[in-house]
């Protein structure tokens, strides 16, 4: 097979992104920002554009006295003199529309600006939130999602503008040059999405300024005046961590590691990060763990009282590694996460037990529960392809859909095709698809550039079926004139999937004394014949799951399918057992036959 080269980029063209400059002055004692927005937006879609959308997620937040909100206090033409521009709020749907002076054409610009307020939630435990107190010294403002964040527009949606969902990530953007200026009052430490490039000193604040030199989906800062930092040059970017102090221990002795480790294997494994800096940052929330471009967050959770220090440093280790894991799966390569949120959280799952197989030589590492257990026992409809919306109204799980099953079945694949061809299929996906959005198909596509070879019977039943399979052994028979074994095996559910599955199962039979008289792993295609070559008389077959088959079970604990094997019936040659049955209805009329004339 020739071997397949994979072509890096190594040059963007800054002509086909959006450029925002966002400037704000933080007020520590409101908890609040007054913002400007400079908008230099790209139309990369070919229609023509009037208006253009944007997000105003804050005030869906949680919170426990004050809700977060963004006031629009004007929209305006940047060229001189001003021209005040129309703009509607909704506030039920969140969003922003802001009308242009004249028609945006594709691959055109238009320039606006955006003035605006906005305050964090007070005391609520989402992605955005002022939580904390000065007494104990714990106080962080997280200010994610604060600006007018602006839509997508696609070829399947039009424009997305999807509300704050509590399922999920409800984060869909395109990439587009971001420069964030934070204005803070002095001794105020700033993590924030870029490198700080210029500094100035006013007095009683501090202006910042935050650039990430490439393109990114959004920006974020977090800001306390307790929090502990250290760094690390790794391949020539800066890693950092921000954390309090009641979390020293862990953190300063592990984080810095784990987000060194995660970094460098991603690095080496998927492509180069291509900017300077990453920041992982202590945050309050009520999940383990937010990803940003350039900068993740992991929860004040993790430093439970309740918990052992083995169970703090896994659970550290663990969220560490996802959140930068996402680096590659959501920020350089974006996804719709509101229809197909299942990706980048599923790529990124199965990133996080990579690093498990490679630090600590067990692919199952972080599973709490095992993948292959979850997974398995789940009875019900559990379809993969299906958007967030469709998940919640079929009453199912976005976490198990996205975080157990989907690295489940990426597992799959990568021990079908070999896991050296699947890492090599995934750096090629990123670098197909770095700075752009990627589907499930670009996924299966760049697999199938690397093994020359097409993936639709592998991909199409694991990510569209409703059901696993369930096998069941309708025919078995032994005959001992030609020493085989005919067995027929059926899935009950291929019915009601849409595809038949493919997978290898290994395959046991058994003598009478309990010797295993036959080994070996067959495909098992839909409903599949197997004539098997026997070297004794066969007492029991058995299905063994194992560790790769992804089947059906009503119990975790029982891994296999048993039968016990019948011997052929006799036939006599030259006669089909149709053939004999006829014979046999005759036979029995004519019987009944004479003995009613007897009656008589």
């Amino acid at each position: 097979m020739p071997e397949f080269k994979i072509s890096p980029k190594n040059s963007f063209n800054g002509e086909d992104f959006s450029y925002y400059n966002l400037s704000i002055i933080f007020d520590e004692t409101t908890s609040s920002v007054i913002g400007n927005l400079s908008v230099n937006y790209y139309n990369n879609d070919p229609v023509n554009l009037t208006r253009i959308p944007f997000h105003l997620f804050l005030s869906a937040m949680l919170y426990t006295i004050r809700r977060g909100e963004i006031n629009i206090l004007n929209t305006t033409s940047i060229k001189k003199p001003k021209i005040p521009l129309t703009y509607v709020v909704n506030e039920a749907a969140q969003l922003l529309w802001v009308y242009l002076d004249a028609v945006l054409e594709p691959y055109e610009r238009a320039f606006f600006e955006i003035e605006f307020t906005s305050i964090i939630p007070d005391g609520g435990l989402d992605r955005a939130n002022s939580h904390g107190s000065d007494a104990s010294s714990s106080r962080i403002y997280k200010f994610a999602s604060f600006y007018p964040m602006p839509c997508v527009y696609d070829d399947f949606d039009g424009w997305n503008l999807d509300p704050y969902l509590e399922s999920g990530d409800p984060f869909y953007y395109d990439m587009a040059y971001y420069d964030l200026t934070i204005e803070a009052p002095t001794g105020m430490v700033i993590a924030a999405t870029g490198e700080l490039v210029n500094l100035t000193n006013k007095g009683s604040t501090l202006i910042h300024q935050f650039n990430p030199g490439y393109p990114v989906r959004e920006v974020t800062f977090a800001a306390s005046r307790y929090f502990q930092n250290q760094s690390q040059l790794v391949n020539g970017v800066t890693v950092s961590t921000y954390y309090l102090q009641e979390s020293n221990f862990l953190w300063e002795n592990f984080a810095l590691e784990h987000a060194k480790n995660a970094f460098e294997l991603f690095n080496d494994t998927f492509g180069s990060y291509p900017y300077s800096t990453l920041n992982i940052v202590e945050e309050y929330a009520f999940y383990l763990g937010m990803e940003y471009p350039l900068q993740v967050y992991v929860s004040h959770l993790i430093n439970n009282d309740d918990y052992l220090t083995s169970t703090k440093r896994k659970l550290l280790e663990k969220t560490i590694v996802h959140e930068v894991a996402h680096q590659w799966w959501y920020n350089l390569v974006g996804f719709d996460q509101i229809d197909w949120g299942f990706l980048d959280e599923g790529l990124t799952s199965w990133s996080v037990d990579y690093y498990g197989r490679v630090f600590h030589h067990n692919w199952n590492y972080f599973q709490f529960t095992r993948y292959y257990d979850e997974v398995r026992t789940v009875l019900t409809p559990s379809r993969i392809n299906q958007s967030t919306y469709q998940i919640i109204e079929n009453n199912l799980d976005f976490v198990f859909i996205s975080y157990s099953k989907t690295p489940l079945i990426l597992e799959k694949i990568s021990r079908t095709i070999r896991l050296g061809n699947f890492t090599l299929g995934l750096k090629n996906f990123y670098e197909q698809n770095q700075f752009g959005i990627a589907l499930l198909s670009d996924l299966q596509h760049a697999l199938e550039e690397i093994i020359s070879q097409s993936l639709d019977w592998l991909f199409f039943p694991w990510f569209d079926n409703y059901y696993l399979p369930n096998y069941d052994v309708t025919t078995i028979r032994f005959n001992d004139i030609e020493d085989n074994l005919i067995v027929i095996i059926e899935d009950w559910n291929e019915k009601v999937n849409i595809y038949p599955y493919s997978q290898e199962v290994q395959v046991l039979v058994y003598n009478i004394d309990g010797n295993i008289i036959y080994d070996d792993f067959v495909w098992v295609n839909g409903t599949t014949t197997l004539i098997l070559p026997m070297i004794d008389k066969p007492d029991k077959l058995r299905l063994n799951y194992g560790y790769d088959v992804i089947v059906q079970l009503f119990s975790a604990t029982t891994t296999y399918f048993e039968i016990f094997v019948v011997e052929k019936s006799v036939v006599i040659p030259g006669y089909t057992f149709n053939f004999l049955l006829i014979i046999f209805f005759f036979s029995l009329l004519y019987l009944i036959f004479r003995f009613k004339s007897r009656i008589k």
